[in-house]
């Protein structure tokens, strides 16, 4: 394990070097040092998760298939969004816009006296046991994550952001990654802050995410899958995270205001949220307006969505009328 960590970083700081360093040095950037080298671990954990997916994930999807009719053409925009997310070129745009406001928080916390104690500081024997610490701010993370989409779905302003990661009629393990970038954003900004008032340490921070993202591009998986009715319970599956992308029926009109729990079900179940079924239901939203992302590729999307994002942060008066036959966005 040493050596694969040292073979690891050698890679890392080889490419810091080679291609990073002398850009920062050229065009005067040298504040961004430290994070351009945190940056190059980033895309090459994002080329580790994309073999992952390509090779793994998908293998099941081929293998074992829910929906036989998927239409490839609907799911290559979401390859797009992948490869731009997990190597890092749409983060690296949210991080330019972040990392400036987070520092400033960090400050003002700070200068007003107050340090974010680590966990380790009140529960002295997680210093001890370093894959335990690791889960507990796992769990705080995935806590933060829950109640934040479920803010997604809950303010119309953030829907109509989020409402394009719905839009998906075809939803495969390429799915996980289909967000707006100010969508992007405002998760980053809300997360990181978190995990500075609770203590979680950059380099447990990164493992989080990149373990998170593996286990949501999981869930998202076009099989019919789950862990077992133990473990189900225990982590989101396909099977269950499927149902939050169940396309709204009469019967059924808010059928995807539920599971929405990144990794850990629990907290479907202890805020009455989750539902466990087995039923198939199709995919997608009900808001053709919304559904018209389907014909839409990143740019056109992006630029779209941002649309409907201006408008409903708009006082109703001023609104464009909604068209017969849609249902208003919640609020």
């Amino acid at each position: 394990m040493r050596d694969l960590i040292d073979l690891w970083v050698g890679c890392q700081a080889w490419i810091f070097e080679t291609a990073v360093a002398p850009v920062l040095f050229e065009f005067g950037l040298m504040e961004w040092y430290e994070p351009g080298f945190d940056a190059v671990e980033i895309v090459m954990l994002g080329v580790v998760q994309i073999l992952v997916i390509a090779l793994g994930m998908r293998f099941f999807e081929k293998r074992w298939p829910l929906d036989r009719t998927a239409n490839d053409d609907l799911v290559a925009v979401d390859r797009v969004y992948t490869i731009l997310n997990k190597l890092g070129i749409v983060p690296l745009a949210v991080f330019v816009v972040s990392f400036p406001i987070t520092n400033q928080i960090e400050y003002l916390t700070r200068a007003a006296g107050f340090v974010p104690p680590r966990l380790e500081q009140i529960v002295p024997w997680l210093y001890d046991n370093a894959l335990a610490s690791f889960l507990v701010y796992f769990v705080l993370y995935d806590f933060a994550a829950y109640w934040l989409h479920r803010a997604q779905h809950k303010f119309s302003w953030w829907w109509a952001l989020h409402s394009l990661h719905h839009s998906q009629r075809q939803v495969t393990v390429w799915n996980d990654d289909r967000n707006h970038i100010v969508d992007d954003l405002l998760m980053t900004l809300a997360l990181a802050v978190f995990a500075q008032f609770v203590g979680v340490q950059p380099e447990d921070y990164i493992l989080i995410l990149m373990v998170g993202r593996l286990v949501e591009s999981w869930s998202h998986a076009n099989v019919d899958v789950s862990f077992g009715r133990v473990g189900e319970k225990l982590l989101v599956g396909p099977r269950f995270h499927r149902l939050h992308h169940a396309l709204a029926s009469p019967e059924e009109r808010h059928i995807h205001d539920h599971n929405f729990a990144p990794v850990f079900p629990i907290w479907d179940i202890l805020f009455g949220t989750a539902i466990y079924d087995g039923k198939h239901r199709p995919t997608g939203v009900d808001d053709p307006v919304v559904d018209a992302d389907n014909g839409r590729g990143w740019i056109a999307q992006q630029v779209t969505v941002f649309g409907r994002f201006v408008r409903a942060l708009l006082p109703r008066p001023m609104r464009a009328p909604i068209q017969p036959g849609l249902r208003p966005p919640a609020e």
